[in-house]
């Protein structure tokens, strides 16, 4: 125990080279910009249409306009290269989705989708040796995370006008994140873990208006219950069986027990921490169809963090995103509607989106956040195509994307980001009472 707490603690808290992903550990995590191929494929934030003319699968005021009742499932997989050329990839579910519109004029619908990412795997590759007892360490540094925040979006639109539909998504958040703090001593890890256990809810108001021969869309997101987390602490310990686990298990690969035995140690300690995340948003975005099937559009969004959480972040990072401003150009050729041609039943998209990110971090004196001088910016652009089948419209959606970030007055000066993302969308008339024979 004199091991644990007089030398492996305060070597442990030296500084960790960041090897990968970035915002990933910035705050809580990377938030997700797009959850359906559709918007991938034309860089778009989610508010002018992208999956068909005049629907997007992220704006619910578009949603009356479909015929049938639609279920969409997207997958995406992405890799982040820095300068130094360490990698980072992870691939998951991007969205699952089910709409209903009600008589071309009312639309409800759920859908499931990551909310942000917090994978983070950095190791020290500069190793350090310490003598002790007469006998030489070889000690490396690492910080594991693994999780995120999900969100179950909750949402209803309806038409006020001929020309003016409203709508309202409750976006509910939750998940779990766990953070492990390593010092590898000959390849054991002295770990000190912890979980966090999200919760939250955000409001969205969506506003579409036809003028002037225009699209115009409005939106509006923000906190009706800011982000919290219960952190659980768990005691220091080593995991001599190398499985992540302070456990009783024993591993023959890995002979041995961890240390101390799980019922020699206290209790986890648990706290509760509020208000961790708090955005405001305002998007706006216009789109134009031109030759019937020809769609150009653009759209700019204003973020904002207005959480109070001033101490360090859960994750072991001080630094936030505090504000963002994005700005994208698509361009969009659907599909002719009279067609049974191969060629005339795909939709082709591209895009081009521009990312501005200020960042804010403790003080020398961790007492109180300041805005740093220094920002990130992020130049991209998406490719895309989708392809429908069957007389109700069934869809498959393919898109590329590629950006840069890059950081100023940074170690690693620039990241690059490339992601991959498929959609598919089955329709049918559901929900109506059917004749009896």
């Amino acid at each position: 125990m004199f091991l644990l707490r007089y030398v492996f603690r305060p070597i442990f808290f030296i500084s960790l080279c960041l090897s990968q992903g970035p915002f990933n550990s910035y705050g809580i995590g990377d938030l997700q910009d797009w959850n359906s191929a559709s918007a991938g494929g034309s860089s778009s934030l989610g508010l002018v249409p992208s999956y068909r003319q005049n629907i997007s699968l992220s704006n619910p005021t578009t949603w009356p306009n479909l015929k049938y009742t639609f279920l969409s499932l997207s997958y995406s997989g992405f890799e982040s290269t820095l300068k130094n050329n360490s990698k980072n990839g992870y691939s998951n579910l991007q969205s699952a989705q089910l709409i209903i519109p009600i008589k071309n004029k009312y639309a409800i619908g759920i859908e499931l989708h990551p909310y942000s990412y917090q994978k983070i795997n950095m190791i020290d590759s500069l190793g350090n040796d310490l003598i002790a007892f007469e006998d030489t360490l070889d000690l490396q540094k690492q910080f594991v995370q693994a999780g995120g925040v999900m969100a179950f979006d909750i949402s209803a639109s309806t038409s006020i006008f001929s020309r003016t539909n409203l709508a309202l998504t409750f976006q509910l958040l939750f998940g779990s994140s766990r953070q492990s703090k390593n010092l590898l001593v000959d390849e054991i890890p002295y770990a000190i873990s912890s979980r966090l256990n999200y919760s939250g809810v955000n409001t969205i108001l969506f506003l579409k208006h036809y003028a002037f021969g225009y699209d115009f869309f409005l939106r509006s997101h923000f906190a009706f219950k800011p982000l919290e987390a219960i952190q659980t602490k768990l005691y220091p310990y080593f995991d001599t069986n190398k499985n992540g686990y302070h456990d009783f298990s024993y591993d023959y690969l890995n002979p041995g027990y961890d240390f101390p035995n799980p019922n020699d140690v206290p209790d986890p300690e648990q706290s509760r921490i509020s208000n961790i995340h708090e955005p405001l948003s305002f998007s706006f975005g216009a789109s134009n169809t031109i030759y019937q099937r020809f769609q150009v559009s653009f759209e700019y969004q204003k973020s904002k963090e207005n959480a109070s959480y001033s101490n360090q972040i859960p994750n072991g990072f001080n630094k936030r995103i505090i504000e963002n401003d994005k700005i994208s150009f698509g361009a969009i050729w659907y599909p002719n509607k009279q067609s049974f041609k191969f060629l005339d039943n795909l939709t082709f998209r591209s895009g081009l989106f521009f990312n501005n990110f200020a960042i804010d971090e403790l003080s020398d004196d961790s007492s109180i956040r300041i805005k740093s001088k220094n920002s990130v910016t992020e130049f991209g652009y998406s490719i895309g195509f989708g392809y429908k089948f069957k007389a109700v419209g069934n869809q498959i959606d393919f898109a590329y994307s590629s950006s840069l970030k890059s950081f100023e007055a940074s170690d690693f000066n620039e990241e690059r980001l490339r992601g991959f993302q498929i959609g598919i969308s089955i329709a049918d008339i559901w929900f109506i009472k059917r004749r009896q024979r």
